[in-house]
């Protein structure tokens, strides 16, 4: 019998504020598939969109230009969205950009609702807006991702193969021939630790499953990495990590 563990990855970048959004909503709607478009032609017509809104109703720029706002979004319908209530603290932080926002937002009819097992739902999808990139310094085809970004140096190839080496199969018993593979998802957050460990996919095997988070807990342990930043400010990283173990 021989035993293999290999991992391929996808890294998924994710922007988010240091603050998260504490609001009911998020709980009774899913999250937007990743694999769909919230706005018609994507991101990119999003903030066109949103620049053209602006400057058509003479909206007036913030006055703190390093305004961060990640705005949840609730895709109703077709042609259908609403700007999630944030609470009052973080209101104070982003209150120019979350008015501006929701002012712009009402004017936008490019929405696509979500498919979930084929239907139509409502869901939350999230867009990073920076105001001062969407007034006068707004560029032709502006997508926030990629935008003023270092990256982190978190270095995934290298977590592999650490993680790879604390997973102890020995003890494991395996019925048959074949793969399983176990997908987790982290962050690397605007501190620069591994954070928000999850299980994106079973591999069926409960087992299986806590090995490997363990040996991922076990590698992360007092480490630290620079984090990702756009606009000089630190953001949150969003990794899929695979891992699967054949036998042969």
């Amino acid at each position: 019998m021989i035993i293999s563990i290999c991992c391929n990855h996808k890294r998924l970048i994710l922007f988010f504020s240091a603050f998260s959004l504490l609001i009911n909503a998020q709980n009774q709607y899913p999250q937007f598939p990743k694999d769909q478009h919230s706005y018609l032609g994507s991101n990119r017509e999003f903030y066109k969109d949103f620049h053209k809104i602006l400057i058509e109703k003479n909206l007036k720029p913030c006055d703190n230009k390093k305004e961060f706002f990640n705005a949840s979004i609730l895709i109703k319908a077709e042609n259908s969205a609403e700007l999630l209530e944030i609470d009052s603290l973080k209101l104070q932080k982003f209150k120019c950009s979350f008015e501006l926002t929701k002012e712009v937002i009402k004017n936008m009819y490019k929405w696509m609702p979500a498919k979930i097992d084929g239907k139509e739902m409502p869901a939350i999808t999230r867009i990073p807006i920076y105001t001062d990139d969407l007034f006068e310094n707004y560029k032709e085809d502006y997508d926030f991702v990629g935008t003023n970004y270092e990256k982190t140096d978190f270095n995934i190839e290298d977590f592999r193969k650490e993680v790879v080496k604390k997973i102890n199969l020995k003890s494991f018993g395996f019925k048959g021939k074949g793969k399983l593979t176990v997908i987790t998802k982290f962050a690397i957050s605007y501190k620069g630790r591994l954070d928000d460990l999850k299980i994106e996919k079973s591999s069926g095997s409960q087992r299986l499953d806590e090995m490997i988070m363990d040996a991922i807990k076990q590698t992360q342990m007092n480490k630290q990495w620079k984090p990702a930043k756009t606009h000089d400010m630190p953001i949150h990283t969003y990794f899929s990590f695979p891992i699967s173990v054949s036998v042969d």
